[in-house]
């Protein structure tokens, strides 16, 4: 499903003294399946433009077009595209509504009529393709630690296999093998399932080691956008990022004299320096 920003901007509070220009004339284009990150600051604009995305709001101007639906506060057709688009909230709490586990997995596969009589399986396979098992499925989701509850906000998206993938800072809180788990997942889900994945976040590292294209956005705007390669070469430090440590490390070896190649993971970073320097 083609996503289409033309010119769009979003205001808050509108017409009041709280007014607020939350994402100001954007644009871009995804076509094709794959991984994009929109990595910006606080207050650079992205749960904004993720809510967008995925027609939990309306653009105050320009438009935003998801296939052959546009997202003008129309209601006809609304249903059908949002069964395309999953959103996994910057704090997964917010998106906890049903007593157990198991209800809350059940809710989107019943809300966009998927057929239900294969139900408990696919809530099993969800939960195990994000490291939870059925352990849980009679558990509260308001009582599970914050990473079980990431773990389960994406299996909540997953389960109505969405065209489209939203995720909302979803590395708060992860932990660095929790992260690579999380890059393998979401690899799968590119490489394997071709969908479209967007990551909104100031996680330069693990953007770096995952995403396929970058947005940089500062202050409610898109400022420069490219290849992963971008965060290797832009002043991040200048739209308040830090510069991924891997990439640090190879421009420190190069100061000193050694061409070492930029890796976006630690292992293949060191067999390169093992085979580069050594």
């Amino acid at each position: 499903m083609e996503i289409v920003f033309k010119n769009v901007s979003y205001i808050i509070n509108e017409s009041t003294s709280l007014e607020k220009t939350v994402l100001n004339d954007v644009s871009f284009n995804i076509k094709d399946s794959g991984i994009y990150s929109f990595i910006g600051a606080s207050n650079a604009g992205k749960s904004a433009l993720g809510r967008l995305v995925t027609t939990l709001a309306i653009p105050t101007k320009g438009e935003v077009k998801l296939g052959s639906y546009i997202s003008d506060g129309r209601v006809k057709g609304l249903r059908k595209v949002r069964s395309q688009l999953g959103y996994v909230y910057q704090n997964p709490y917010e998106m906890f509504f049903n007593k157990t586990v198991f209800d809350e997995l059940s809710f989107g596969m019943k809300e966009f009529k998927y057929k239900t009589d294969k139900l408990k399986s696919r809530v099993s396979d969800a939960l195990k393709l994000v490291g939870l098992n059925d352990d849980y499925l009679d558990k509260n989701p308001l009582n599970l630690s914050l990473i079980d509850a990431r773990r389960l906000s994406l299996a909540c998206t997953l389960i109505y296999n969405p065209k489209i993938i939203v995720l909302d800072e979803i590395t708060n809180g992860l932990s660095n093998p929790e992260k690579k788990d999380l890059v393998r997942l979401l690899k799968t889900l590119k490489n394997k399932y071709k969908k479209t994945i967007i990551i909104l976040s100031k996680d330069t590292a693990f953007c770096y080691e995952v995403t396929d294209y970058v947005y940089l956005m500062y202050l409610t705007k898109i400022v420069k956008e490219g290849n992963r390669e971008l965060l290797e070469t832009y002043d991040l430090e200048s739209i308040n990022l830090n510069t991924p440590p891997i990439i640090s490390f190879v421009k420190e070896c190069r100061k000193k004299g050694h061409e070492i190649k930029f890796y976006t993971n630690i292992l293949d970073l060191i067999k390169g320096v093992y085979r580069d320097v050594f």
